[in-house]
């Protein structure tokens, strides 16, 4: 379907009303950059949040005042950080139906070059990044056409690219769909500085047949030509949306404000009692120098000396914080290792797994959303080849079933692995001595040539003794 024909309307301002669906369910972009960012914390702008600390003279008069401690946290990249290196720590592999030798397998390889070549690892934990923090992720498969070439596996002349559409870099995304939960049609809204750097408004939108870009002039928008665009080959919307409700975040959001709180207000006790404070009873009739050995304090009759110390914190505080940092790790399904590993004398591959478990359990529950992602791409990508880099590909295009294969990252106890795999045989070799030799990584490949003449060598004196002994 074309524009006209989803919105029924045919000037470019009243299809744009259309187009631009409501967005009331998104949170605002500038609150989520003020999470992100640890300057923006509360702690740190807001002096009503926490307030200086007013210095008074006997009067009461206010005659000062003192800046208080202001911590703030990292806590929300540390979370989103998590997420994205236990889901895609693992590239993303594919498993499909193509045989050996098949034509599939022919689309499948020209796939994988494809993906390879617009470093599709390196796009997955961008897309998952933006996707946990800012709640949406938009990419856009377009083509260029190129010299000839044969890096797809066959002759063509195009180019298959990625772009992200990021909303954290201003990027509005406006997903429209029908009763069915279909995409109909997709459209961003951004700005580009022009050569007098001013900054000029365009909407771009795509449906399965035309890409269309909008530019907002003085006389309000207008259609204007996009290079390599227009009629769109493929007949499918060559965009993937993922999309999530809240943030990363958002469940342990006031966790990590009253934390940053409490640490602040922590650091002015720390501060008030760092020094120590000096009680005297009676009359002191001399004070050693400072620096000076051997001191001797002289007092008068029944005089007392003696320095206050803070002996511990508040108990309430310590727990409330312990609280606040185990609420943080649980309710995110991020590890605390760290903690959870003091004590432990020998960590083994079983209670690796057993600490990595809630964050394996999240990038299970994110599969939802990235089998999805990946599901569109994949069937994007097959399009290109059959209707555009390829046709004679069409029919091995439609046929083939592609599954994205997500691996959560996992730290391999290769000992207890290998031990388990020589009881299961017998205690018999697993590898060949060459192998494990190249496995090591601790000399060239060269230096097996070298460690096998010695073992021949050694074999021959054995059985014949060495001849300079006779």
């Amino acid at each position: 379907m074309n524009i006209a024909e989803i919105t029924l309307k045919t000037t470019p301002e009243d299809q744009i009303k259309v187009l631009m669906v409501d967005r009331g369910d998104k949170p605002k972009l500038e609150d989520l950059k003020k999470d992100w960012k640890v300057s923006e914390h509360r702690t740190i702008t807001d002096t009503s949040f926490l307030p200086n600390k007013e210095i008074k003279d006997p009067e009461g008069k206010v005659i000062k005042t003192k800046m208080v401690n202001r911590i703030a946290m990292p806590v929300q990249k540390y979370i989103v950080n998590s997420a994205v290196s236990f889901g895609f720590g693992n590239p993303v592999t594919i498993q499909s139906n193509a045989e050996v030798g098949s034509q599939e397998e022919t689309v499948e390889k020209a796939i994988q070059k494809i993906l390879l070549q617009n470093k599709a690892d390196i796009k997955n934990r961008q897309a998952a990044r933006e996707l946990y923090r800012s709640t949406e992720i938009a990419e856009y498969w377009y083509y260029q056409k190129s010299e000839p070439h044969e890096d797809y596996g066959f002759p063509c002349n195009f180019r298959i690219k990625l772009k992200l559409f990021i909303p954290w870099k201003n990027d509005t995304l406006y997903p429209m769909f029908n009763e069915y939960d279909d995409m109909v049609a997709f459209s961003r809204g951004f700005t580009l500085l022009n050569a007098e750097k001013k900054a000029i408004e365009y909407f771009e939108t795509f449906t399965d047949t035309e890409i269309v870009r909008f530019m907002k002039g003085e006389n309000g928008w207008e259609i204007v030509p996009i290079e390599e665009a227009g009629k769109n080959p493929i007949e499918k919307i060559p965009v993937v949306y993922g999309t999530q409700e809240e943030t990363e975040y958002e469940d342990v959001k006031y966790d990590i404000e009253r934390l940053e709180l409490l640490l602040s207000r922590h650091a002015e006790i720390n501060d008030y009692h760092a020094a120590p404070t000096t009680f005297i009873k009676g009359k002191v009739t001399g004070l050693p120098q400072a620096g000076e050995s051997n001191k001797a304090i002289q007092g008068g009759p029944e005089s007392d000396m003696k320095v206050l110390s803070w002996d511990a914190a508040p108990e309430s505080v310590k727990l409330e914080i312990e609280t606040r940092l185990e609420n943080i790790h649980k309710f995110t399904k991020t590890p605390d290792l760290f903690r959870q590993v003091k004590g432990l004398n020998q960590v083994s591959g079983i209670m690796l797994k057993m600490l990595f478990m809630d964050a394996h359990l999240k990038v299970q529950e994110k599969a939802e959303i990235w089998e999805e992602y990946f599901t569109r791409r994949y069937n994007i990508l097959k399009a290109y080849v059959g209707k555009l880099l390829n046709t004679s590909l069409l029919e091995a295009s439609n046929k083939l079933e592609l599954e994205p294969v997500i691996k959560p990252y996992m730290i391999q106890d290769t000992k207890e692995w290998v031990e388990t795999l020589m009881t299961a045989n017998g205690n018999k070799p697993l590898i060949s001595q060459q192998l494990s030799a190249e496995l090591s990584a601790l000399a060239p490949a060269e230096d097996w040539i070298v460690l096998q003449a010695e073992q021949e060598a050694e074999k021959t004196e054995n059985v014949f003794g060495n001849p300079t002994d006779l």
